[in-house]
């Protein structure tokens, strides 16, 4: 019998239990995989049975650039969450500034050694939850927080809008 440990929404990629494991070919968790831990933090919230090691096995699916060195490839976002019945719109940064109701957002950023993803998970007041971003997850609108990177000189490069995907009650209302 499979036993899987309920890690919950993660807020950071270096943690110790997950963080050495191997992504990509030449990477980590710890060092390259923000995106990797953006799109789980997104499938969770949405299904509170996912569980983080069965994700990580299944983590083939997830391309990455330069065999993992450099992270998540942003073209896998949107297929990654299309394929999980996610509905995905792409923005462009001054698009992500009008504070469009999703459930949640996937922020992609650069800076001047590397890149980032953030996953945003959106409460009932409107505003999101960031993680694997701030020492802990810290909740802002997404204008906020998309004003908190500029401030950082961090580029702002994609942003995407989620929603979750449909089930029979939602469907029915």
């Amino acid at each position: 019998m499979e036993h899987l440990y309920d890690y919950g929404i993660l807020n950071t990629q270096a943690d110790p239990r997950f963080g050495a494991r191997r992504y990509g070919r030449f990477g980590n968790l710890a060092k390259n995989g923000c995106g990797m831990i953006a799109l789980y933090n997104v499938e969770r919230a949405a299904h509170a049975e996912t569980r983080f090691d069965r994700y990580y096995a299944a983590r083939k699916t997830i391309k990455t650039n330069l065999f993992g060195l450099l992270g998540t490839r942003p073209s896998t976002v949107r297929k990654t969450l299309e394929a999980k019945g996610f509905s995905v719109e792409s923005m462009r940064p001054k698009q992500a500034m009008s504070d469009q109701p999703f459930d949640a957002v996937i922020v992609l950023y650069w800076y001047w050694f590397g890149a980032h993803y953030v996953a945003g998970i959106r409460n009932p007041d409107g505003t999101y939850t960031f993680y694997n971003q701030f020492v802990t997850p810290s909740a802002m609108r997404l204008s906020a927080f998309l004003r908190y990177l500029q401030k950082k000189k961090r580029h702002l490069v994609r942003v995407w809008g989620i929603r979750n995907p449909e089930t029979e009650n939602t469907r029915q209302c």
